[in-house]
């Protein structure tokens, strides 16, 4: 029997949320919950956020309800984490996360937790009150930025990719005379005159291996060579 997979934080989270009304989530946040976002946020990058499944394909999938009530634990866990004394009441947070849901449809539920976890650790100053305008600042701040890392990205790849292509261009121009040369060389079987070309190259190579003749003389032989192989149309050949 196949030992039962541990679950992971994102779906035990998923589990604590569905088995919650989403006023109840938007009220207040538990140890819990906050533990299991701190664990999804633990060494969290923009690169991983930008790879996690979609607003729009957990809404497929899970369906809109479930998803507004993810984000509205992510909202709840970061407003009780902050000490000002004034902030989102449960209406404000559902409110918001509902919008978040319908603008953000092509971003990760990682994007927000990260966006609100650079907030809290780049030293944002509330002046002791959090409300929703504040909220919605910061998390369209974060993905301004988001855009920025995404563009400069893409024209890295391209740049890379620019840089690659050259090279390839540039090695093929250094082989292709010599593929041209080899594929010249090669002398039909049925030439009337095959036997006396090969050993035409042949005695060239070795003269020019030996220093017996430069390696113009050799590219000048090797020509005559090559021109000997090109035959007209002859019925006796």
């Amino acid at each position: 029997m196949a030992p039962t997979p541990t679950p992971t934080p994102e779906s035990q989270l998923l589990a604590t949320v569905q088995a919650a009304t989403t006023s109840a989530l938007a009220r207040s946040s538990t140890p819990e919950l906050r533990a299991m976002l701190a664990d999804i946020s633990i060494g969290l990058t923009s690169a991983q956020a930008l790879a996690a499944p979609k607003l729009f394909q957990l809404t497929h999938r899970l369906g809109e309800r479930e998803v507004v009530k993810l984000l509205v634990v992510i909202l709840r866990a970061f407003v009780d984490s902050l000490r000002v004394k004034e902030k989102p009441d449960a209406a404000d947070l559902i409110e918001l996360a509902g919008t978040l849901a319908q603008t953000y449809t092509h971003d990760s539920l990682k994007d927000i937790i990260l966006a609100l976890k650079e907030a809290r650790t780049q030293g944002t100053n509330f002046f002791q009150a959090l409300d929703v305008s504040t909220l919605y600042r910061l998390l369209t701040e974060y993905f301004d930025r988001k855009a920025r890392y995404l563009e400069h990205r893409h024209l890295d790849q391209k740049a890379t990719g620019a840089s690659t292509e050259a090279t390839a261009v540039q090695l093929l121009g250094q082989a292709a005379p010599r593929m041209l040369e080899h594929v010249a060389q090669q002398i039909p079987s049925d030439h009337p005159n095959a036997a006396a070309l090969r050993q035409k190259l042949s005695i060239t190579k070795a003269r020019e291996t030996r220093g017996l003749i430069t390696p113009e003389q050799a590219a000048e032989q090797r020509a005559e060579a090559r021109q000997a192989t090109q035959r007209k149309e002859r019925a006796d050949w």
